[in-house]
Parts: structure tokens; sequence; C-alpha cells
């Protein structure tokens, strides 16, 4: 395989692991969503009562958003890695 060839076939797998991260933000995000509109096992009216609710309710959503997003990632990573 070229060295022009090979490139672009990194390229195009590291954007796929990218593709893989950025679906893993969007449900985590959404999934931490969805468990502070609903309330679920009373976590919102506990975060409500706190000093900081929106401190709070950001970091719990971008701290689910980035593990989904890792976990995503890790996981097309491995499918691609088992594909070749």
């Amino acid at each position: 395989m070229r060295d022009d060839e090979r490139r672009a076939y990194e390229r195009r797998k590291w954007r796929q692991v990218a593709g893989h991260f950025v679906m893993g933000a969007l449900f985590g995000a959404g999934f931490a969503v969805i468990l502070l509109i609903g309330n679920y096992f009373g976590l919102a009216k506990v975060i409500d009562t706190s000093e900081a609710p929106m401190v709070i309710r950001i970091v719990l959503v971008v701290g689910i958003a980035g593990s989904f997003a890792f976990c995503a990632a890790i996981t097309g990573f491995l499918f691609l890695v088992h594909e070749d």
C-alpha cells in the first residue's frame, strides 16, 4: 500500500472513530436530559435542593455524555480493528 493510500485509509478510520465518539456524546446527553426531566429516582428533586443546581445539572450531563462518548469510541475502534 502506498503512503498516500495508507494516509487516506487511516484518516477514514479515525473519522469513523470520531463519528462514534460524537454519536455516543449525543446519546449520553439525551439520556442525562431524560433522567433529569423525568425525575427518575428522585434525581432532579435532590439536585434542586442543592446549593448550585445548574452547575450540578451541567456536570451531570457532561459527565454522562463524556462516559457514553468514550465507551462508544472505544467500541467503534474495536469493531474497526476487528473488521480489518
